[in-house]
């Protein structure tokens, strides 16, 4: 690949002293040598910013940027402000890349003049299996909004390559910190002409960090994530029939996931009102799951929630205990 691009990997860092040298190192380590490497300490009380210093030392394409804490929005913000390259990508400071995640996404972009490269896959702690084979699909924006809506693709902005000019009046919102990747993608994606989509995973999402965001149950990350689905309602540009009908899916998988983690957290007696209203939804808008191109298991436990609700609690213990999994993992 004769290209020279320059590629922005911009790391949010918030006490990830244990993981952070891991994802430093793989990015470092990338084939494709034209990088901008930008590490936002967002004021950890660990060691991270003092190995992000650490590495900037060893590395001239590395910028550390130290800034009081104001959550992952702010910092991968404050990495959007100062950019330069024409492509821009995100790693979460606790996960790691593949050396050629960066050259397999620019790729795509390049070669079809997209506005964004993605994959629709990435490595899990219990899902370490490559794809047997790519399948690059070209999309529109609406096709893309309707894939992520229906969790074909990560709601993350991980696993995903912007241009720079698609992002200029794109930014997480600060007060978002779960589901702020689901509004930015959705956002960027409704102002593009062009996305390539392929199935090679070249992203390790790590599942196992205490301190991620996404670890134990909490009301307050429920509502969040609810509230960030109205915002994404909200700013939706493309209103068809399809579109509607996926953020309906989305709505209904929301619900759905909380559902799963206050049960498998045994915490339903805690939050009597919201348990109810996320057992409401998951059951009597279940059918939406039938209308959308989602995965088979979505399809599956939709029915099972119509026909038999009761049992879903019995099969998430069992894949608890099979894979050691937290539910509230998106």
């Amino acid at each position: 690949m004769n290209v020279t691009d320059k590629v922005t990997v911009i790391v949010p860092v918030y006490n990830v002293s244990s993981f952070l040298s891991k994802c430093i190192e793989s990015i470092c380590e990338q084939e494709y040598p034209f990088l901008e490497i930008i590490l936002v300490d967002d004021g950890s009380t660990d060691e991270s910013g003092k190995i992000c210093d650490s590495y900037a030392e060893k590395d001239a394409r590395i910028k550390v940027i130290h800034k009081q804490n104001q959550g992952v929005s702010s910092a991968r913000n404050t990495g959007l402000d100062v950019a330069t390259g024409r492509w821009i990508c995100f790693v979460d400071g606790d996960d790691y890349i593949m050396p050629e995640y960066v050259s397999y996404m620019l790729a795509l972009g390049v070669a079809y003049d997209a506005d964004i490269a993605l994959t629709t896959h990435m490595f899990g702690s219990f899902d370490n299996k490559q794809m047997d084979a790519d399948d690059v699909r070209i999309w529109t924006g609406e096709d893309a909004v309707e894939a992520i809506l229906c969790y074909k693709v990560p709601i993350g902005c991980y696993c995903k390559m912007f241009k720079r000019e698609v992002l200029k009046t794109t930014r997480f919102i600060p007060e978002v910190f779960i589901g702020e990747g689901f509004n930015f993608n959705v956002a960027a994606f409704q102002k593009s002409n062009r996305i390539l989509a392929g199935k090679l995973k070249t992203y390790f999402y790590r599942r196992d960090n205490p301190t991620s965001a996404m670890t134990k149950f909490s009301i307050k990350k429920c509502e969040c994530g609810l509230k960030a689905l109205d915002i994404i309602k909200e700013n939706l540009q493309i209103h068809t029939d399809r579109v509607q009908t996926a953020w309906e899916f989305a709505d209904w998988r929301t619900h759905s996931d909380f559902y799963d983690a206050m049960v498998l957290a045994k915490v339903k007696n805690e939050y009597p009102e919201f348990y109810r209203k996320c057992l409401n939804v998951t059951k009597q808008r279940a059918l939406v799951a039938l209308k959308v191109p989602t995965t088979k298991s979505n399809k599956i436990r939709a029915i099972l929630m119509r026909v038999c609700p009761a049992i879903i609690p019995f099969m998430l213990k069992i894949r608890e205990k099979r894979h050691n999994v937290n539910i509230t993992h998106r």
